[in-house]
């Protein structure tokens, strides 16, 4: 008998229309689960590039969920229509800076600037400073490193892929925190087992919460009296968005008691009041807090209240704003204040930053407050980083960052909780660059450091010249490097490696570099070749080794294309260091030729990446202004007589 069974097959991705693919996003995200419909935008958008609703879907969530990478290739294609998509090119810059991308944050910040003409100038032109400010102060940071400082990541029994915050440093070896695992914001317990952090879990006899997040907490001296923020459970956690208000629970004997809420003149209705935290000063307590409340200079701003030890437990001051000097239009938040050196501890990012939010410190007390001071590497990132804490000796603690981590944490999307000392480790690399031929250690070598970033965008650190080919340098742990070593007359080599060993406090190895062999420069062939057409294939080999003919393009390399009669163009994308034929930028243009070609140059160890080949001039830069378009604005055209480049065409 033959049975006939009625089977409904899904579509895979490639197969679905994009409008299909829109709607799976429009449901995702109705959901909550913003990251996978960020990628449905993106799909979509990939199949229909017309539709640039779905880019500026898409680069949104990716910019809320601090996915920077992420954002700005999504939200190049719709930053230069701000009647459409007002503020755009604003968040395309940011994304672009906490990428670690300064250069480019930095000219995309100006020319967003050089081409607002609202009747808020004046305000966004001082945001826009703060912004280029911080660029520049990136640049400026890794000659100015804490190398005393060592930053440690704590391991998967403190974070998850949710959110862990609002580290609490109850002693050496006892860690309490915030996590947003399970869906809610919740305090944690965990504590170090040897050189690792056990699984962290619910601290005994605390209240129960059920319903609600509750956070952000920091413990009274004596250790009897806990202040934390509860916040509105039905609301999606939002360290900035969702409405907190402290409250506070006593210890009576080995339990705690239920929640006390602060008065409403702290918790003020429709307001966030959160992140409190305690230090005692001259006999007084000090609660400085963040909140949006009325009287502050804009956005979240530090706040402080006082009261009498020997005082009721609620019975504090009126709030007092801690000033401008501390306050910006922008967001301050995650105070801390170490009593002993009378230092406040904050985040902003009001303030010039290298990221989002840095950490900044200031000496002072109430609403007098030195000029506040970024505290640098390593303790600020391209990356969001606040929560900073200090433990009762003051040489190590604790603070929060979303930033990548060597191969810990390969992602921006979660904050998690780091640890750091201050007089650790100092972590070196060392090698010796020799003669491969010979062994000898050779004379007069430039190395190249470099941090490769998520994507495996290289970042150049520094560059030092030695001259008796042992090379040096001290560097930060948890994080991929690349070393690269040059010497006149031979090929530069390199090697790269993580520095997330706690065995070891050297890394590197010796280098072999290969002496150039230098072919001779094969002559221009004669342009006259009357029984060739222009375009048809010279004779020789596929590929060849020639000098570039003009003045200001001179240099040896080798071609993996063969030669052409006559005159032909070819559109140059970049010149890299490594060449990837599956860069998605490149798969993105190379539709729009024959071939993709690469001329590789020995002594600078670079590789062009061509679109080739173009027998019309027109044609070449038609492509040209396409491929501005597809993520390689300085592309230009290059001319070529008789398979001779010529430099380029203008």
């Amino acid at each position: 008998m033959l049975v006939l069974l009625n089977i409904s097959l899904a579509l895979p991705g490639s197969a679905q229309s994009w409008k299909r693919v829109r709607k799976t996003g429009d449901e995702l995200f109705f959901q909550g689960k913003y990251a996978e419909a960020a990628a449905q935008y993106e799909e979509a958008f990939k199949k229909k590039p017309k539709q640039k609703e779905l880019a500026f879907k898409a680069g949104d969530i990716y910019f809320n969920i601090k996915d920077y990478r992420k954002a700005a290739e999504m939200l190049q294609h719709v930053k230069d229509e701000p009647a459409k998509y007002p503020m755009t090119s604003l968040k395309y810059a940011r994304s672009l800076k906490q990428d670690g991308r300064y250069d480019d944050a930095r000219r995309e910040f100006q020319a967003y600037l050089d081409k607002y003409s609202g009747n808020d100038r004046a305000i966004v032109e001082e945001i826009v400073r703060v912004e280029i400010e911080g660029c520049q102060l990136a640049k400026e940071l890794p000659s100015r490193v804490n190398r005393d400082a060592e930053i440690l990541y704590p391991g998967r029994g403190v974070n998850t892929e949710a959110h862990e915050f609002a580290p609490i440093p109850f002693s050496n070896d006892v860690l309490y925190f915030s996590s947003t695992t399970g869906g809610k914001a919740r305090i944690l317990r965990a504590a170090r087992q040897g050189r690792e952090w056990g699984k962290a879990g619910a601290p005994e006899a605390f209240p129960v919460i059920p319903n609600d997040h509750y956070c952000n907490g920091t413990l009274s001296a004596d250790g009897n009296r806990f202040f934390f923020t509860i916040c509105r459970g039905e609301e999606t956690w939002g360290p900035l968005t969702t409405r907190c208000e402290i409250y506070l629970i006593k210890r009576q004997g080995g339990v705690w008691s239920q929640p006390i809420r602060l008065p409403e003149y702290i918790n003020m209705a429709r307001v966030t009041t959160t992140q409190p935290s305690l230090a005692t000063i001259d006999g007084q307590e000090f609660l400085f807090f963040a909140s949006n409340r009325e009287g502050g200079r804009g956005g979240m701003d530090i706040w402080f209240v006082t009261r009498d030890l020997a005082a009721d437990d609620v019975d504090f001051s009126f709030p007092v704003n801690l000033g401008p000097s501390i306050n910006t239009a922008g967001d301050e938040i995650t105070p801390f204040y170490d009593a002993g050196s009378g230092i406040l501890y904050f985040a902003s990012n009001g303030h010039p930053s290298i990221g989002g939010f840095d950490v900044f410190k200031s000496k002072g007390i109430e609403t007098i407050w030195s000029a506040p001071e970024n505290i640098g590497l390593p303790f600020n990132s391209p990356a969001d980083d606040f929560y900073y804490v200090l433990n009762n000796d003051g040489n190590a603690g604790f603070f929060s960052s979303n930033r990548v981590f060597g191969g810990a944490k390969n992602n921006t999307r979660d904050e998690d909780i780091f640890e750091f000392t201050i007089g650790g480790r100092k972590l070196m690399v060392k090698g010796t660059a020799y003669d491969k031929d010979s062994g000898t250690p050779l004379d007069n070598i430039s190395v190249s450091l470099y941090q490769i970033l998520p994507g495996g965008v290289e970042n150049l650190l520094l560059v030092r010249d030695f001259n008796q080919g042992a090379y040096s340098f001290e560097i930060l742990p948890g994080r991929m490097f690349k070393v690269e070593v040059k010497s006149e007359g031979y090929q530069a080599s390199a090697y790269e490696f993580t520095s997330n060993d706690p065995s070891t406090t050297t890394y590197g190895r010796p280098i072999y570099l290969d002496k150039i062999v230098m072919k001779p420069a094969e002559p221009p062939l004669n342009p006259k070749t009357p029984d060739k057409k222009p375009g048809e294939l010279l004779p020789g080999p596929e590929t060849y080794t020639a000098r570039g003919i003009g003045p200001d393009d001179n240099l040896e390399y080798t071609s993996s294309a063969p030669r052409l009669s006559g005159t032909y163009y070819k559109v140059q994308l970049a010149a890299v260091q490594k060449y990837d034929p599956n860069n998605n930028n490149v798969r993105k243009v190379k539709n729009l030729a024959q071939r993709v070609d690469t001329e590789y140059i020995a002594e600078q160890n670079l590789t062009r990446i061509m679109l080739a080949d173009f027998l019309n001039r027109d044609d070449a830069f038609r492509v040209m202004a396409q491929v501005h378009k597809r993520g390689f604005p300085n592309a230009f055209v290059v001319r070529y007589e008789e398979g001779s480049r010529w430099g380029k065409e203008r």
